[in-house]
């Protein structure tokens, strides 16, 4: 029997409430799952505050006095993976022997039994492969368990061009791409692989570091039970490209230029892990500036818009 040491991994922008009722379900996850087990876990929470001016330190500081939060400051600038690389740097910087780190969206809610979910995939991912991974907590809809949100991807196609969203199955299966709204790394992957990579702003980040994953041969899997909750706030990609069309250029190229929509990330995914990819597809999303009813009928034919 032993302590499990996990450093857990947040970047947060002005959602003080969510962030609160996110930091409440992970706190209450962990207090419920050392109440059910001998060896137990001590839970750290690093936590980048990217520029917030809504209060949110403030508010998590005097909500949570008793638990271990270190709250780094960001610029604003940093975006989702600038901000999850600083924390994560912050934790490893500690010389603390975490045996986990758990990446987490301040959107996402863990039910009670996340950590017993997250705890049997690693298992079954090391028994399968002899060496630990990622494990992705399956999410849902908000009061819909049937409505499934985030986890993993399974590639469709020798393409790799499509892909469908793993269910869950009752029990951990191996997945091509993992989200990162609730992500259990555990120390082997760092060891082998580091952190996010440093290319990355916004997003793509989570995709990339599970094909990393891959490439080294660790295990990517995701949990048998849904264990948490995230709402799916994203357009599909059919919303996306009707809303593209009924911009005009200038409305399409000030779209792009905010980094949260920009190509960059995508782009810089593809050049790292289908680098056969990239010629085409750094010309479909010019011709999705440019030309975006071209745009469509050409990954409608691709059969892209089915996935949505």
């Amino acid at each position: 029997m032993g302590t499990t040491l996990i450093a857990a991994i947040l970047t947060v922008h002005n959602r003080k409430e969510k962030t609160l009722e996110c930091l409440k379900h992970l706190f209450a996850a962990a207090e419920g799952y050392n109440r059910q087990h001998e060896d137990g876990i001590v839970l750290t929470v690093f936590l980048t505050d990217d520029g917030c001016t809504d209060g949110t330190a403030q508010a998590v500081n005097a909500s949570f006095p008793r638990h271990d939060i270190h709250i780094l400051q960001g610029s604003g600038s940093l975006f989702w993976a600038g901000g999850m690389r600083l924390a994560w740097q912050e934790a490893i910087d500690t010389n603390t022997p975490w045996e986990y780190y758990l990446l987490l969206n301040d959107d996402t809610y863990v039910w009670n039994n996340v950590f017993e979910q997250l705890f049997d995939a690693d298992r079954q991912g090391f028994r399968q492969v002899g060496i630990h991974g990622l494990s992705s907590g399956i999410t849902c809809q908000p009061g819909n368990p049937d409505e499934i949100t985030y986890g993993g991807f399974l590639f469709e196609g020798r393409s790799k061009g499509c892909h469908r969203l793993a269910l869950p199955t009752g029990e951990a299966q191996q997945v091509d791409m993992t989200h990162c709204n609730i992500l259990l790394v555990h120390r082997d992957m760092v060891e082998r692989c580091g952190i996010f990579h440093k290319g990355y702003i916004h997003s793509c980040a989570d995709e990339d570091y599970s094909l990393m994953a891959q490439r080294k041969h660790l295990p990517t899997l995701v949990t048998a039970q849904v264990c948490g909750e995230c709402e799916c706030d994203h357009d599909t990609n059919k919303e996306q490209i009707e809303r593209l069309i009924g911009m005009t250029l200038a409305e399409r190229k000030q779209y792009f230029s905010s980094v949260t929509h920009s190509d960059h990330d995508y782009l810089l995914f593809i050049r790292r892990n289908f680098p056969l990819r990239y010629p085409a597809s750094k010309l479909l999303h010019a011709i999705r500036l440019y030309h975006p009813k071209m745009y469509y009928r050409i990954t409608n034919f691709r059969g892209v818009y089915q996935q949505s």
